[in-house]
């Protein structure tokens, strides 16, 4: 096995990525190695100000606002309401996990998505543990609950955000995201929409 010596940038980046916070330290280490780039989703992403809290609208309905293919918003949880709880996601089949979302307010945004496009729904939280979902939803004027019928739902529970894909066909379609805080956990975050035509 040959071992192959740093090149220039990599040992120019080394003493940052040896000097790293917990929360940089998987940006640093992908510019560092470039094999993370394909892994790391947030590759080349610039840090969530975590202060001061980022200004929201009040809601209306059920969403602080609508965002469209492309988009890319930062905001913050905290001016949220208390809509949505373990027994949603795990009633509407979004995630087996509890972890105590009753606790935490979310933010919530309308997203439509043209027919046969596949949305690639990304959010960075490197303030708090806040988790991303999308729950097909049409109406306008109010939110689900347990009582409605299960509809298509996504969730990703990772650490300092996640990814979730939505895929259309034929026609297009209204999904609720919601940015939701494990364990009562609010702070700002950025949420961005990258879309494809695949038919």
């Amino acid at each position: 096995m040959t071992v192959r010596p740093l090149a220039l940038p990599a040992l120019v980046a080394l003493p940052s990525l040896l000097a790293c916070s917990a929360v940089d330290c998987g940006r640093a280490a992908n510019k560092v190695v470039p094999s993370v780039r394909e892994l790391d989703p947030e590759y080349n992403t610039e840090p969530v100000d975590c202060e001061p809290e980022v200004k929201m609208a009040a809601p209306r309905g059920c969403t602080q606002g609508t965002i469209t293919c492309g988009d890319e918003v930062e905001g913050s949880n905290a001016p949220g309401r208390f809509k949505f709880d373990d027994d949603f996601y795990q009633h509407m089949q979004c995630t087996p996990e509890r972890n105590h979302y009753d606790e935490a307010p979310e933010a919530v945004y309308r997203l439509r998505i043209p027919a046969d496009v596949m949305a690639t729904v990304t959010l960075i939280s490197d303030c708090a543990e806040l988790d991303v979902a999308s729950y097909r939803w049409e109406e306008d004027d109010r939110c689900p609950n347990v009582k409605h019928p299960r509809a298509q739902c996504e969730m990703d529970t990772s650490d300092r955000g996640g990814t979730i894909t939505i895929s259309t066909v034929n026609v297009p379609e209204n999904h609720l995201l919601i940015v939701d805080g494990q364990k009562g956990e609010t702070g700002n975050f950025r949420l961005k929409v990258d879309c494809r035509t695949y038919r």
